[in-house]
């Protein structure tokens, strides 16, 4: 008996991990994260004095101001200033190749590895998006992420796709996990601010016009708004999780993690920080809708059956 039920829990295990998964999700993932990359890295082509040596913030004096636990791991460069231009435009090559669906494994690891390497030069200057998009370039690296939506499939008129291997399927396994991780991690960490538990965290930011693109001044005049959106906000993330686990309530969680974004994106101006956190939502939706999307509005919403 305990036998049959330790030989049926490893094989759900198993099964979870390491089982084929359909590959389109990955493919959308891969679209909208190389896509918003692409987006960071042109507009920073007008900026790349920040990653030198005679930027207004150059590495030594970023290594004083920052704390340890925002520091990179390794604090050397990859390369000479003089080359910062050459590597830049590697960089936005390859990811616009990748978006396209063109390279595979080896030049996704081939941008991760540059995109890294910026990121080391002058941590000072990346925000969210930079991080965050760094490390699922990491895990996508190890899949077949252009299996699917590639030119290449138009041009030879692929009709029939490979199902992911072994690895693929554990690391989209582990992107889900990591995302739910994410959320749940710093929806915790803001229960330890006082201003949160009161409700006042969020008007620190909307008062403050440096830091939002729209005056929200008048919501002095209804503040409930802004403590109904904190807690909610805490839910969401906090609760993210167990929501996306069950099939159930998955499709409603992750809507309501697209408008959550949509107003980080639109009234705070974290555009990309919010396509790259909403682009991960594609590995949790069901790839029959997926599939039926991809052929047009009459399918998506026809019947299963």
């Amino acid at each position: 008996m305990i036998k049959a039920s330790f030989k049926n829990l490893w094989q759900k295990w198993d099964q979870f991990w390491f089982a084929p998964q359909n590959l389109l999700g990955l493919a959308y993932m891969r679209i909208l994260l190389c896509g918003t990359m692409v987006y960071l890295y042109v507009v920073r082509s007008f900026n790349l004095g920040y990653y030198g040596d005679n930027a207004w913030i150059p590495r030594s004096m970023a290594l004083e101001i920052m704390p340890d636990l925002y520091r990179p791991l390794f604090l050397w460069a990859f390369w000479p200033d003089s080359m910062n231009m050459i590597m830049h435009s590697l960089l936005v090559v390859f990811l616009i190749l990748l978006t396209l669906g063109i390279g595979g494994r080896w030049l996704m690891w081939a941008a991760w590895i540059i995109n890294a390497g910026f990121i080391q030069r002058n941590y000072s200057v990346n925000f969210g998006a930079d991080i965050i998009a760094a490390l699922f370039l990491f895990y996508m690296s190890f899949t077949q992420s252009c299996e699917r939506l590639s030119v290449l499939n138009l041009i030879r008129k692929k009709s029939t796709f490979k199902s992911s291997d072994t690895i693929s399927s554990m690391m989209i396994r582990m992107m889900q996990v990591q995302i739910a991780v994410l959320y749940a991690y710093t929806g915790w960490e803001k229960l330890k601010g006082g201003s949160w538990w009161d409700g006042t965290a969020l008007w620190s930011v909307m008062a403050n016009p440096q830091m939002t693109t729209f005056d929200f001044s008048f919501l002095r005049s209804i503040p409930w708004v802004i403590p109904v959106i904190a807690y909610l906000t805490i839910i969401f993330e906090i609760y993210f999780p167990a929501m996306v686990a069950w099939p159930k309530t998955r499709n409603l969680w992750l809507l309501l993690g697209v408008f959550f974004h949509a107003g980080i994106g639109i009234f705070m101006g974290l555009g990309p920080f919010a396509t790259t956190m909403v682009s991960t939502y594609f590995l949790f939706l069901d790839p029959l809708i997926l599939e039926r999307a991809l052929k047009g509005p009459k399918h998506l919403f026809a019947s299963q059956n």
